[in-house]
């Protein structure tokens, strides 16, 4: 097994230019979500923006500074689970906001915790947490305070609780 310094520079260059691209075509991608027009004024600024990202990215990335995280493909496989959850959570978390008008609480929602398996792998596990965590609170009506790598638990918060550990572990990476 090599080491990365022994790698040729012509590699590193393609490993540097292809991390560099996918940056650049993540946050050009997010940029034109976001701003909903493709008017040639924002097309420049996001592609302005985008060289900006995916230099950050890339410059973290090289530096290691993002704590090495790793993630493994078939993670990709799950992202649409918290996309699917999103209209069915706003319609909840309306009716739920209607009664706490008619009928105030003083407490809503409850934290949970399920079980989050750990390993072994450092760079691995960085990854597959914050994936677990970053899109975990991506529907509305989760939000993933953390994971417990020494109890080996996810924890989150609902404002309407409901569903099996799925609801909070929505990535089902808990059980690799």
């Amino acid at each position: 097994m090599s080491s990365p310094d022994s790698t040729s520079p012509a590699k590193r260059g393609l490993g540097r230019a292809a991390a560099w691209t996918a940056g650049w075509l993540g946050a050009a991608a997010l940029y034109l979500l976001l701003i909903d027009t493709v008017d040639l004024p924002e097309l420049i600024v996001a592609a302005g923006a985008a060289v900006l990202a995916a230099t950050g990215f890339e410059l973290a990335r090289e530096q290691q500074t993002a704590g090495g995280l790793r993630a493994r493909l078939r993670w990709a496989g799950t992202l649409h689970r918290p996309i699917k959850k999103v209209p069915s959570d706003i319609a909840a978390l309306t009716a739920l906001a209607v009664r706490q008008l008619v009928r105030p609480r003083p407490v809503n929602g409850e934290f949970r915790a399920v079980p989050f398996r750990c390993g072994d792998e450092p760079k691995l596990e960085t990854g597959r947490q914050a994936m677990a965590e970053s899109f975990g609170s991506f529907s509305p009506n989760t939000i993933i305070v953390g994971v417990d790598a020494e109890r080996e638990l996810i924890l989150g918060h609902q404002l309407r609780p409901g569903g099996g550990p799925e609801a909070i572990d929505v990535l089902g990476l808990g059980g690799r």
